[in-house]
């Protein structure tokens, strides 16, 4: 039931994030994000807190691009599942569950979904465990 509970998380997170990643409440932000070591953003970003009011907030480096497969499509109206990646980017969420408590889901830099449910505890204005580290300014 927990596997089920946090794919079902994630793919609201992801979905959620694609369609508000748009959104005119999107803020530039600097973003730094390292998950086993490796640094994958420290530098601008878009931050948008999620509607849910308790701290959970998207993230992305702004540098993924999309395209649809069908080029007769309106830009907007393209499903996930005809969405091709022409550039890779990073983007995520934060996802609060308790006070101080959380999940980071990221898209690998390669994804169209925000997937993996990292557990981090929050530190100033990081969240991080032993293997992620996400901070937001």
């Amino acid at each position: 039931m927990k596997r089920v509970t946090a794919a079902a998380l994630a793919a609201f997170a992801s979905l959620a994030f694609i369609t508000r990643a748009t959104e005119a409440n999107a803020k530039t932000a600097k973003c730094f994000l390292a998950i086993n070591g490796r640094t994958y953003i420290n530098g601008l970003c878009n931050f948008e807190f999620s509607d849910e009011g308790d701290g959970s907030f998207y993230f992305d480096d702004m540098k993924q691009k999309t395209r649809c497969k069908n080029p007769a499509q309106v830009p907007g109206e393209c499903s996930v599942a005809d969405t091709i990646i022409t550039k890779n980017g990073i983007f995520g969420s934060l996802r609060i569950t308790t006070p101080g408590r959380g999940l980071v889901y990221w898209n690998e830099g390669i994804a169209l979904q925000a997937d993996g449910a990292f557990p981090v505890a929050r530190k100033g204005a990081c969240w991080q465990s032993s293997t992620v580290k996400l901070c937001a300014w």
